[in-house]
């Protein structure tokens, strides 16, 4: 991620979207190891590693577009989507501080729920991860060489 600072923390616009880049293109790199092709993104989300770092990527976000919904984060809906390659992102969040989330960021993949499910997660269960929540489950790309994740969400 060449241009963030020396801690490692975004700064600035120019590197809030240089890093939406890096995760798009990662994320596409994982799904081809994993299930052997890529999916359309549309919606991606940026992890804070620390407070100061939520508090610009919230003003960033501000500015850049319009509140959408809030989940672990704030959403927006882009003024300008980001476009990086054949995908279009117009959807950004933000995701608040989590030791659990040291990774880059996350998006989630546009696909069928159903058919990516009977398709690949028993064919692929060390790199699939099932998630169920409350009224829906997701499944989980994950990959120690990659420092993103990304997911296939039902509904």
């Amino acid at each position: 991620m060449g241009s963030r600072s020396m801690n490692g923390s975004i700064q600035n616009q120019k590197e809030l979207i240089e890093t939406v880049r890096y995760i798009v293109s990662e994320t596409i790199k994982m799904a081809q190891k994993i299930v052997g092709k890529s999916f359309p993104i549309n919606s991606l989300t940026v992890f804070a590693h620390s407070q100061p770092e939520f508090e610009i990527l919230c003003e960033i976000l501000a500015k850049i577009g319009k509140p959408y919904n809030y989940n672990n984060g704030p959403r927006v809906e882009l003024y300008e989507p980001i476009e990086v390659g054949v995908n279009r992102i117009t959807h950004l969040r933000i995701r608040k501080p989590d030791s659990e989330r040291p990774q880059v960021g996350c998006n989630d993949f546009e696909t069928n729920y159903e058919t990516f499910k009977n398709e690949y997660l028993s064919q692929h269960s060390e790199n699939l991860i099932l998630v169920k929540r409350q009224g829906y489950e997701m499944i989980e790309f994950r990959d120690k060489k990659f420092n993103v994740l990304a997911y296939v969400v039902s509904n």
